[in-house]
């Protein structure tokens, strides 16, 4: 009696931290949608079956440890339970308040992907203040101290009956006792077979609710067992053969040919500006908050400005990729920080390097951070400059480097360099990113009251006076500007908003022609292509991931985005948002009665898994 009520004792302790662990995620989201207490209820009631399942995982030793107290009744129950118990709780809670503070910034639940990027902890604490960090993770590591030795305190030292008879076992206490581990049989493997998972906690139309009811420890170790599969076995919806046809409808093997000439010129010099975290949600002329870009918004009046362009993912090293190399994104893979696959990526350095270029890149941070000087070079750069090349001042850094004043002024400085030393006849490509428009979002000017608001309108501040100052040097005539965002960033919204993944991308500069406005569906991996078909380079044997907008063999305008929770799929048709983890449809903008989008999102996750470059 007593073995089966410590275990069904320790299963209630779990559950009531498990849902104290849900409550807080509640609290700190508060401000993220509306919810009522019945929606608290929801949470708690339909995450149960997750919770009990993960539970029993985690109870399972500890019953079975108990088991052999009855034939064994002075064994030191505590001395061998209590270790395992202390260090499970205190993983599970390190987790679960993981997983929220990370949620505030990233809004997606802490997954493996997380362990990418740990190998550099100095620049993701320049994401925030130093209380900030000390305060959440000393709330945190206290937490998981204090729970994890609540667990091992209930825990008795040993359970020897009151009246100490002989070594065989009673049949009342190891027939409860059986009945005990059935039950917890029963939670992890499911009733009727039927075992819980993370579709079974999804029950609103509000994505935080449906996070919130998600067993935090139960996802991290599923994220665990799926990234730790090979890379063509972690997702997989249809056969290989029907995966192929279905790619070369989104995809067509050729699109070479150019039905529009947006270039004056088909060897202009070229500059890549890449925005840190500006989605469209921040500039007005797409639609945007006001006030914020004006600078981006004017200059997308005088180019040619893609109005409908999305990002691939949600973090700099995927969107570097994709925009620079023409890759898709993976939402639990960086090919960034993957050395293996360096060399054999392609990129529009490499390929305008062949073409007699000279190749720069400037990053007013330390370029090491994701292993992005390894990429630059990898990939065809001759030169990476960063904050450790530039003689900046320390009233002109912020937390990430050289401030985007400084870092873009430095810039126009070595393009005039390079421009003099080539001289007019000599092609140059330059690539850049901003900065400053990153939390903690401290930057050297007030302008708006708004702190994050404030450090995108300093960004967009530096870009247009750099392109103002650049325009009247002798290097715009000959020079296409190529400005798009990396990513968006999820401030006031979440991934549950497709919204977060539409992003600027204006042609600029001297050698585009008239100014315009596009409204076809381009993605961000698609910048190569577009670009290198105007300049009448071949690309679509290099770049099987990069479509040029302008050919007429692009006949199916669509997009493709992810995160680690998730991937979104946009046509004419509309938008369809999909969990990963739970294989569930958690938006869509409007009806896919046909299925096509679904499918052919899954499509796409299912391609990118088999190629080459995981291997």
């Amino acid at each position: 009696m007593k073995r089966s009520l410590y275990i069904l004792g320790l299963v209630v302790l779990l559950v009531l931290m498990t849902m104290a662990g849900k409550l807080e995620f509640l609290y700190y989201n508060r401000n993220e949608c509306f919810f009522t207490i019945g929606d608290v209820w929801k949470v708690l009631w339909h995450g149960l079956p997750l919770d009990l399942r993960t539970i029993a995982a985690i109870v399972m030793p500890v019953w079975i440890f108990t088991a052999l107290t009855l034939r064994y009744e002075r064994m030191p129950l505590r001395r061998f339970v209590g270790p395992y118990l202390f260090v499970v709780v205190f993983l599970s809670t390190v987790i679960t308040c993981g997983g929220l503070i990370m949620y505030e910034n990233w809004k997606f639940l802490l997954d493996a992907s997380i362990f990418s990027y740990m190998s550099s902890p100095g620049n993701v604490g320049a994401s925030a203040t130093t209380w900030y960090l000390v305060s959440r993770i000393g709330l945190s590591l206290l937490s998981a101290l204090v729970l994890s030795s609540v667990a091992v305190a209930v825990t008795p030292s040993r359970i020897v009956p009151r009246r100490l008879r002989t070594r065989y076992i009673p049949p009342r206490y190891s027939m409860l006792y059986v009945l005990t581990g059935f039950l917890l049989l029963g939670m992890l493997w499911g009733i009727n077979g039927r075992r819980a998972d993370e579709a079974s906690a999804f029950h609103s139309d509000e994505i935080l609710l449906n996070h919130a009811a998600v067993n935090p420890v139960g996802h991290m170790v599923h994220s665990m067992w799926v990234y730790g599969k090979e890379p063509e076995d972690q997702f997989r919806y249809m056969e290989d053969a029907e995966c192929r046809r279905i790619f070369g409808e989104i995809y067509p093997e050729n699109t070479d040919d150019v039905t529009r000439r947006i270039l004056k010129t088909t060897r202009p010099n070229v500059l890549t500006i890449q925005l840190e975290s500006f989605g469209a949600p921040f500039i007005q002329a797409l639609g945007g908050q006001k006030d914020v870009a004006p600078e981006i918004s004017a200059w997308m009046e005088r180019g040619v400005n893609f109005t409908n362009a999305w990002a691939t993912s949600f973090r700099t090293d995927r969107g570097t990729v994709s925009a620079l190399s023409g890759y898709v994104a993976f939402p639990t893979k960086s090919l960034m920080m993957n050395d293996r696959c360096l060399d054999s990526l392609p990129s529009l350095a490499r390929v305008l390097k062949s073409e007699g270029y000279r190749t720069d890149y400037l990053y007013g941070g330390n370029s090491r951070f994701m292993n992005k000087a390894k990429y630059l070079r990898a990939t065809g750069f001759d030169k990476v400059w960063d904050i450790n090349d530039l003689n900046v001042p320390q009233r002109e850094r912020s937390c990430w480097g050289a401030n985007d004043s400084t870092a873009l002024m430095s810039l126009l400085s070595l393009m005039r360099e390079t421009y003099m030393q080539q001289g007019s006849e000599g092609h140059f490509y330059w690539g850049c990113q901003t900065i400053d428009s990153h939390e903690p979002f401290q930057v050297p000017y007030r302008r708006l009251q708004n702190k994050v608001y404030n450090a995108f309108a300093y960004s967009d501040h530096c870009v247009g006076q750099f392109l103002d100052s650049l325009s009247r040097t002798p290097l715009w005539d000959n020079l296409v500007v190529v400005i798009f965002a990396d990513h968006g960033h999820v401030y006031n919204s979440s991934f549950g908003n497709p919204g977060f993944f539409h992003m600027p991308l204006l042609f600029t500069g001297g050698a585009v022609t008239g100014p315009d406005k596009l409204n076809t569906l381009i993605s961000q991996s698609d910048i190569v292509g577009t670009l290198l078909s105007q300049m009448d380079i071949p690309h679509s044997a290099t770049f099987p991931w990069s479509r040029n907008v302008f050919s007429r063999n692009y006949t199916y305008p669509c997009v493709y985005a992810n995160y680690p929770g998730g991937a979104m799929f946009r046509d004419a048709t509309g938008t369809t948002l999909y969990d990963l983890w739970a294989d569930h449809v958690i938006l869509e903008s409007r009806a896919d009665s046909a299925g096509r989008r679904l499918r052919n999102l899954k499509t796409m996750i299912q391609y990118s898994y088999t190629d080459r470059l995981l291997k």
